[in-house]
Formats: structure tokens, sequence, C-alpha cells
């Protein structure tokens, strides 16, 4: 019930902000701040998948499944080197690097562009947006289960990607996968609405 408790606060917190920018006041002695810790996600040495994704990122998730490989970085550092995987349906990968020092914004560094990539693209950008170049994503939640971004600024074109409603994407682990029905998606719910699933338990049958 504790938790429970806690991510409905962190909820109204995180929603108070993103309309108001103004801070909800918490009653005295509420730490949140456990909920708001992408690192953990960033630096396991474990596959992350992408889960869910806003209705209006126009993303064809028909046969997709993407995931992410650690390949370097500690939790001491807030730092990973990672691969973005793309499988199934289309065949890409390249090598990003992630900064998650910060515990309300991550920047995802691409530095190439491998094929099919423009079409697939990140969720919540457009079409005709750059692919290589820093990204920035605002963190709505993250702990060791799952990652909650929301598409914020994209620096090598210096626009906003503008919507009427929060473009988010739910990354999960595979403690997360199990628990799928958990707090992690009612927080994507809370806050982004009903989204699209691209996670499919084919997704593990077609790693590679």
């Amino acid at each position: 019930m504790a938790s429970l408790t806690g991510l409905i606060l962190w909820a109204l917190t995180s929603e108070s902000i993103m309309a108001t920018k103004s801070p909800f006041h918490l009653p005295d002695g509420v730490n949140l701040s456990r909920y708001h810790e992408p690192w953990r996600a960033v630096t396991l040495d474990q596959p992350i998948y992408l889960f869910r994704v806003s209705d209006e990122t126009r993303m064809n998730t028909k046969g997709l499944c993407i995931r992410s490989r650690h390949l370097k970085g500690t939790k001491q550092q807030r730092m990973a080197l990672r691969t973005l995987d793309f499988y199934s349906a289309n065949t890409g990968s390249t090598n990003i690097s992630i900064d998650a020092r910060k515990n309300d914004v991550i920047y995802v560094n691409v530095t190439s562009e491998p094929e099919n990539f423009i079409f697939l693209n990140l969720p919540g950008l457009r079409d005709g947006d750059l692919c290589t170049g820093q990204y920035e994503f605002s963190v709505l939640f993250g702990d060791n289960r799952c990652l909650l971004l929301e598409t914020r600024k994209l620096e090598s074109s210096g626009t906003y990607i503008h919507s009427t409603r929060h473009s988010c994407s739910l990354w999960m682990t595979e403690f997360g996968l199990k628990e799928r029905t958990g707090c992690c998606v009612f927080m994507f719910s809370i806050l982004c609405g009903r989204g699209v699933q691209v996670f499919k338990d084919s997704c593990h049958k077609d790693e590679k």
C-alpha cells in the first residue's frame, strides 16, 4: 500500500510540473527520489525493450521489436554505451551513448544512421527529423524495472517536438517484463494515456 501511495503521489507531482511548471507540494517527510533514477535502467548489463509508445508517434509497430543491449558503463558513472537494435520485420542496429547523471533528463547521442533507421525513427520524432546527433528525453519515471521517457528536444535541429499530448516511450528491463501489468504500465497510463504496445512475446524468440 505504501508503494502504491508513493506512485500516486509521483503521478500527481509529474502531471503538475508538466502542466503548470510549478512544483506540487508534498507532505513533509515524503521522498519520491527512488522513482526518478534513470541510471538504474540505463546502466543495467541486460537488454532493455521498448514496451509501449504514445498513439501519436505514428510508429508502424506491426512485426517490430526494439531493444537496447548493454556494451559498457557502470552505476557509478551513471553513463553507458548501448546498442539500439531493430529486429524481426526490419533489421538494423546502431551504437548510442546515454548520459543519465541527471534525474530529470537523459541525453542520448546517436553517432551513426543504420539502414532503415530514418524510417523507423526514435519514438516521438517526426518524419524528416535528423537521426544523428544528441536527443534529450524528459524522465517521467525511472527505476530498475523500467524507464518512462517523454520526447523533449532535438538539439541538432534546435526545435521541440510539438504535440497536444505527451509523446512517451516506455522501456522495460527483463525484471519489468515479468510484472508488465505493474507500476510501470500504470505510470504510462496515468501520465501518457493508453498508448500502443510494441513488445510482444515473440520479441524474445526473434533475438539473435
